[in-house]
């Protein structure tokens, strides 16, 4: 009953016309997740009514100690000319449908995974039953955890679960204001706002993940963060496309692609976060390389090296001379 779409549907609709314009971002929680907080305010947990779920850890229970390199293996078509089995990586990030290069390079291990659309997990149980059954840490909004919760069994699942959300918009909270949070965050060290008053999401970067993340328009923005927080020296970002137009993820076919908003929010939001959140990290000594060589984000942004950098000196040298 928790999962039919009619009746969350309606209750989204009853929500959204009996709350202030402030709450709407909560509507997909009501009335069934709670969450739980700790003194300092920040997210420490979640509980769904009338089911129980996997346990949650709050983010600062984490060690952050990764250390020299991290990849982040995002979903663009570019993924799929990447040799897995060739490349030396030593601390490694997925997002949604990352999982499914397993399928293809079953020694792959990932140690982290970030996902934050609920709809993803909705449409890809399968791929979503996959992260769940690995060793690794998942952050997960608490909407993503409410349908984790609805459409998997707890037992099933092996994967310590990390609860996270946005700076403007918490759970269960109002939506800051753009004065409000310029206020909030005025010369804050942690929380380091860009834009408080674009149209889209507040424009910053988080240095303290348990405080909050922005979104950029894009998980990988928001897994960025992630890694930054985690003390990543350095940050390979694999299939950084960030165009629909090179053809569908790593992991679909033409005829069956979920939906993106990449084209439309590309130039208005999520290049100019990706571009600040750039000279931040550059400032800060973290090193942030794009194996992208096509994306739409250019070499001003950061740096674009072809993916066999990551193969041993020998292999590289052969590698270059094919190519």
């Amino acid at each position: 009953m928790l999962r039919s779409r009619p009746l969350t549907k309606g209750l989204r609709y009853l929500y959204r016309y009996t709350r202030p314009r402030a709450y709407r971002h909560n509507e997909t929680l009501w009335p069934f997740v709670k969450v739980r907080r700790d003194a300092q305010g920040r997210l420490a947990g979640c509980d769904l009514s009338g089911v129980r779920g996997p346990a949650t850890m709050a983010l600062d229970q984490l060690p952050r100690a990764i250390g020299g390199d991290a990849h982040l293996i995002l979903s663009g078509p570019s993924v799929a000319q990447i040799d897995y089995a060739q490349c030396r990586m030593r601390t490694v990030m997925g997002v949604n449908g990352s999982i499914a290069l397993r399928a293809r390079h079953p020694a792959l291990r990932f140690d982290y995974y970030a996902m934050l659309d609920a709809g993803f997990v909705k449409k890809r149980r399968d791929l979503v039953a996959e992260v769940l059954a690995q060793d690794l840490v998942l952050f997960a909004t608490p909407e993503v955890y409410r349908w984790i919760c609805l459409l998997f069994d707890r037992r099933t699942v092996r994967c310590r679960i990390a609860l996270f959300e946005e700076v403007h918009q918490r759970a269960q909270r109002p939506r800051a204001r753009p004065e409000e949070l310029e206020a909030e965050l005025a010369a804050d060290p942690e929380l380091v706002l860009f834009d408080a008053r674009h149209p889209i999401h507040a424009h910053g970067f988080s240095l303290n993940a348990a405080r909050g993340l922005f979104g950029g328009g894009t998980v990988a923005y928001t897994s960025l963060q992630l890694l930054a927080w985690l003390g990543a020296e350095s940050v390979y970002l694999h299939g950084l496309d960030l165009t629909a137009t090179a053809g569908p993820r790593f992991y679909e076919s033409a005829d069956a692609q979920l939906p993106t908003a990449l084209d439309r929010q590309f130039a208005g939001h999520i290049q100019p976060a990706f571009r600040q959140a750039g000279k931040l990290l550059g400032a800060r000594g973290i090193k942030v390389y794009n194996l992208s060589l096509l994306s739409r984000l250019g070499d001003e942004v950061f740096e674009k090296r072809h993916w066999s950098c990551l193969l041993d000196p020998s292999a590289q040298a052969q590698t270059s001379a094919t190519r």
